[in-house]
């Protein structure tokens, strides 16, 4: 290396271009300060410290390495080292800084350009997650009509701002029940498209916020456009320019201006929604409100991305290029806790900001693991099957494995660095440890979601139509015979019904009656005689419904979940469920395991039920039945997510519910004479299967999917 840099210290350096420019920046962390180099060609910024700034500002035509440290040196305090000049020369060729007047500087842009060009699926690996297209120039729009909206800046302004939401927020609590049911319309096909327009309103007060911002400041904004997020379109606004800042304040300023902006408008809407009537207005305003709320506060506050949080947390922090640095000291931070190889920190740091950042780049990192896992699970649910296959694999194989990987090799390539100590010990030890049980088939408890219940299970139904009512003979626990009344209803509608048709039926008969003595009648006997027979069937039916009304015990047993509330004069709904009727004496168990788990359980295998409601009922049990047919739709409603189940489903026009993953009941009968609960129970069934490791399980339950997938 010293022969490398002798061998170039008198040779002249390559000047710099001439449209670069230098301002002063804000003081760093240490009281020294800094400056900002700018690139207009492309529009970036780069902070510099006090040496590079020193050496730079003395970059002129002719300048050798000598010369540079003699001049640095002699004007200066700085003590400068050779390899700090050619860091600098490294630096600026590397960001194409350097002016390029040999036939070899235009080989190497040319070399660079063509690796640079990829093909359009490389483009489409790294950009459909971010990437960026600029759409308007609109820095003389702003410039022009920046003297129309400067008052908004003023504290008078700001005040009347936060008293309107404060009153917002009152009247918003006075009717938050109201507030809080308007929610649910936005899950509607009309409420989905009403938030879409809403928030792209928003979105554009939300740049013009960052806009208007810049300008107030003095700084140019040269682009604004549409940046695809997950080929979701979003706007932007380069406002980089406030690199240029040296106050702290001011770069804020601009960083929190869009949700600034956002939240103003959200204030006003509040305060509108408690004034106005319902009405299209009304709804407006909630949305607005809502929306904000939703996106800004939620999304665009978030440091983890690089959303307005990140950049205001950066320059709070003074920190550009925070999560690189902050990447980069995590990295460095566990190769040592784990492996103690002795390298310097990347940059340094005082060691509470250290730790912060060290900090943060773990929580970074959580953050996007869970992200991606969420996005590739959109991915996956939203496009056609095996796109969204393929999608998903890219999405986490690229964004989730290969930075793993990328770091696992590091490890494996210097693994002549590391050395023996007791840290590294209890590394070894602790990664031996996590392989075990990754790999070892340890584990052999399954644990189902489970009904306890009768085996003869009958319940009880209102009519397919409104009753009210009348009388409740039954208790929850009362035995009963079969055939005895248990609920007795009525429903004034089908009594009117059932008068109605005894009149039709009576007029009718009258007219086939007279049909000898009115010629008419007689005429049109046969079509009353038609109509009396309809009439008839329709009356007899109607009396058929009306008999169903006293609910009688279909078999004989024990009455059990009577529905709660059921009293004299309470209206049921339609086809409702009243009550249950069992069979004291016969008890099973129906449980359902995930297709992972299938292979691992037999019959005859034991197993346990644990009650949710009470932990103290334990049943012995044993698998008698295992369906070899997945569960298309789950016949109990009380393992139902949507009444409170452990399993989620979704419920189709027909009301079946249908299962969000592929389940197979097991059927299991208790090992010892249990007598039945006076409710059907819900728990937990664990089951001694096949022990099986972590890995294989996860590898059963993705190759499940990929098969059920792939099917047709």
């Amino acid at each position: 290396m010293a022969m490398a840099v002798e061998a170039t210290r008198d040779t002249a350096l390559p000047p710099i271009r001439e449209d670069i420019a230098i301002f002063s920046g804000p003081t760093a962390l240490d009281g020294s300060p800094t400056y900002t180099l700018h690139d207009p060609s492309r529009n970036r910024f780069y902070r510099l410290g006090w040496p590079e700034f020193e050496i730079i500002s003395r970059w002129n035509d002719g300048a050798t390495v000598d010369t540079l440290i003699e001049h640095v040196e002699t004007e200066t305090t700085l003590e400068i080292e050779p390899q700090d000049v050619l860091a600098i020369r490294t630096f600026l060729f590397s960001h194409d800084l350097l002016r390029v007047a040999t036939a070899g500087g235009t080989a190497h842009l040319v070399r660079k350009a063509a690796r640079l060009r990829t093909s359009w699926a490389q483009w489409l690996l790294h950009n459909y997650l971010f990437t960026r297209i600029p759409l308007l120039r609109p820095d003389r729009f702003l410039s022009a009509t920046y003297p129309y909206v400067k008052q908004v800046f003023s504290r008078g302004v700001a005040l009347t701002i936060v008293a309107i939401g404060l009153v917002g927020l009152y009247l918003i609590a006075r009717q938050w029940d109201v507030f809080a049911g308007t929610f649910v319309d936005l899950f509607t096909i009309s409420g989905a498209v009403s938030f879409a327009i809403t928030l792209g309103c928003l979105k554009v007060v939300h740049e013009l916020g960052h806009a208007y911002t810049a300008k107030r400041f003095g700084l140019r904004v040269p682009t604004m456009g549409v940046a695809l997020l997950v080929m979701v379109p979003v706007l932007y606004t380069d406002v980089n320019e406030s690199w240029k800042l040296t106050s702290r304040g001011q770069r804020l300023a601009i960083g929190i201006a869009g949700v600034t902006a956002e939240l103003c408008c959200a204030a006003i809407a509040m305060c509108a929604w408690g004034f106005l009537p319902n009405g299209p207005a009304r709804s407006a305003a909630f949305l607005v409100a809502t929306s904000t709320w939703i996106t800004t506060v939620l999304i665009n506050l978030s440091p983890f991305m690089r959303y307005d949080g990140y950049y205001v947390l950066s320059d709070f922090l003074e920190t550009p290029n925070l999560h690189t640095r902050a990447f980069a000291l995590a990295r460095w931070w566990m190769r040592e806790t784990l492996l103690g190889l002795g390298d310097p920190p990347p940059e340094e740091q005082p060691a509470a900001r250290r730790y912060l950042l060290v900090f943060f780049a773990y929580l970074t990192w959580l953050y996007r693991f869970l992200l991606f896992l969420g996005i590739a699970a959109v991915v996956y649910h939203f496009v056609i099957k095996a796109l969204g296959i393929l999608m998903m694999a890219v999405e986490i194989g690229f964004f989730l494995v290969r930075p793993i990987l990328s770091e696992v090799w590091v490890w494996w390539r210097r693994r002549g660095n590391i050395r023996f100590s007791r840290r590294t010990l209890a590394s070894a030890s602790a990664a031996v440890l996590i392989l075990a049980a990754l790999l070892v088939p340890w584990r052999a408890g399954i644990e189902a979601p489970a009904l306890l219940k009768s085996g003869q299970h009958i319940d009880v139904f209102a009519p397919e139509y409104g009753a009210r009512v009348v009388a409740v003979a039954v208790t929850d626990g009362a035995a009963i015979d079969k055939g005895a009344r248990m609920i007795e209803l009525a429903s004034p509608d089908l009594d009117y019904k059932i008068g109605q048709a005894r009149r039709e039926i009576d007029i009718l008969q009258w007219q086939l009656e007279a049909k000898g003595v009115d010629k008419d009648l007689l005429a049109h006997s046969q079509i009353t005689a038609r109509e009396y027979e309809e009439q008839l069937a329709e009356y007899r039916g109607l009396v058929d419904q009306k008999a169903r009304l006293e609910v009688t015990a279909p078999m004989s047993g024990k009455v059990v979940d009577v529905e709660d509330g059921l009293k004299t004069g309470q209206w049921v709904k339609p086809k409702s469920r009243l009550a249950s009727v069992i069979d004291p004496n016969a008890v099973v168990a129906e449980a359902y395991i995930e297709e992972a788990d299938l292979e691992r359980i037999a019959v005859d295998d034991t197993a346990t039920f644990y009650a949710e409601a009470d932990g103290r009922i334990q049943v012995p049990l044993r698998v008698v039945e295992i369906a070899r047919a997945s569960t298309r739709t789950l016949p109990d409603p009380y393992l139902a997510s949507i009444h409170g189940g452990p399993i989620a489903v979704r419920a189709t026009k027909q009301n079946e519910l249908v299962p969000d993953r592929t389940y197979y009941r097991v059927s299991l009968a208790p090992t010892a004479n249990t007598p039945l609960p006076t409710r059907v129970l819900r728990g937990q069934v664990a089951l001694r299967g096949q022990a099986i490791s972590i890995a294989a399980r996860a590898w059963l339950a993705l190759h499940a999917v990929i098969v059920r997938e792939a099917g047709p």
